[in-house]
């Protein structure tokens, strides 16, 4: 087997792939280079199959070794990280129909259906996780979102394959627990409050979302905006962020600028969901159209989500210590939360995350 035909061959699917990404299935770029990364597979197949198999950092073609680091191969393991797949065996038989709706599924944020000709294994996170508590999945997604933010500059993208494992660790997380104040986390030290306060925002921002029934991919996105409501942060000069004291005029111009960094950065990317750097921008607006940024000009009203956001940080971050005040209890943050309700929040949303709390709290 030709390593370059491999090369080809994933060179031409990953064009497809991203024509389908930029565009539609029905685009003209996604059709011929699928249709010519399936012209290819003639070339490829040994003993009546081609196999991919992703170990670590490295590509396994046909039990093979595939040293190629180019841009189309590099990404090809990422797309395969992404999805959260280990091996794709492609048999002869296939017609360029059925590799069309592998490739369509490849490009989208679905799963793999199952396939004739198309073998492919997924990392299944129910069978992975079914002996792990609820501590040691929550433990493993904080330690990812760590890692992730703390080597996230605004020269530098983040690692979405990371932030994306620990949002269904999360979610795995919920299910194995359903009292979510048992989950979220209560920060430690200073240093720790930009991951820790992020995942206990991802957390209850899911919590919410469950509670009103949203499942499957819209949950995974929702996941990936409450953990990424903050990234503009990183924008703020640390003299500020960082003050042991209350904020100056001048500073606290500062802080609101984060909002509109965030959003701008995340729509940069093209692996971040759309929702993100929605929520980015509106997770400090109020549900009366006050707050940051001063949006009034436009009517702008806030996403549902950045309503369930503006809930999640407001609720986590009264019950936080910080150096200038100190932490309040469930009791107090729920009456504060009713209060500003229709004023600050969706009374509506208020309403479906205190009742959920006390559905599945004790001594509330």
């Amino acid at each position: 087997m030709s390593p370059v035909k491999v090369a080809d061959f994933i060179s031409h699917l990953m064009t497809a792939l991203s024509g389908c990404g930029l565009y539609s299935e029905r685009h003209p770029v996604f059709t011929e280079y699928t249709e010519k990364a399936a012209a290819l597979l003639k070339d490829l197949y040994s003993d009546g199959s081609v196999s991919f198999l992703m170990i670590g950092d490295s590509l396994i073609v046909n039990e093979a070794p595939f040293t190629e680091k180019n841009f189309s191969a590099v990404n090809f393991l990422k797309r395969l990280k992404k999805k959260r797949i280990e091996k794709i065996v492609i048999r002869e038989g296939i017609d360029t129909e059925e590799f069309r709706q592998f490739a369509t599924q490849m490009a989208s944020r679905e799963s793999i259906a199952a396939s004739p000709h198309i073998s492919v294994g997924i990392i299944e996170i129910k069978l992975k996780t079914s002996a792990v508590g609820a501590p040691e999945l929550l433990g493993k997604g904080m330690s990812a979102v760590r890692n992730a933010l703390q080597g996230t500059s605004r020269f530098r993208q983040l690692d979405m394959i990371s932030l994306e494992g620990a949002v269904l660790d999360f979610i795995s997380t919920l299910k194995k627990e359903m009292n979510v104040l048992r989950i979220i986390t209560p920060v430690k030290s200073h240093n720790e409050y930009t991951y820790v306060h992020a995942t206990n925002v991802a957390v209850l921002t899911l919590f919410q979302a469950e509670a009103l029934g949203l499942t499957g991919e819209a949950l995974h996105d929702i996941g990936l905006a409450g953990l990424l409501h903050d990234v503009g942060k990183m924008f703020v000069p640390a003299t500020v962020l960082d003050k042991r004291s209350a904020l100056t005029p001048e500073e606290w111009d500062e802080m609101k600028k984060h909002p509109a960094h965030g959003a701008a950065y995340l729509s940069r990317m093209r692996e971040v969901p759309p929702l993100a750097p929605i929520v980015a921008f509106e997770h400090h607006m109020k549900y009366n159209g006050s707050g940051y940024p001063d949006t009034k000009r436009i009517a702008r009203k806030q996403h549902i989500v950045s309503q369930m956001v503006s809930i999640a940080d407001f609720f986590d971050a009264l019950r936080t210590e910080r150096p200038y005040r100190k932490s309040l209890d469930v009791q107090t943050v729920t009456g504060l939360l009713k209060e500003a309700a229709g004023r600050d929040f969706n009374p509506l949303l208020v309403d479906s995350f205190l009742s959920a709390l006390s559905r599945v709290s004790e001594g509330m």
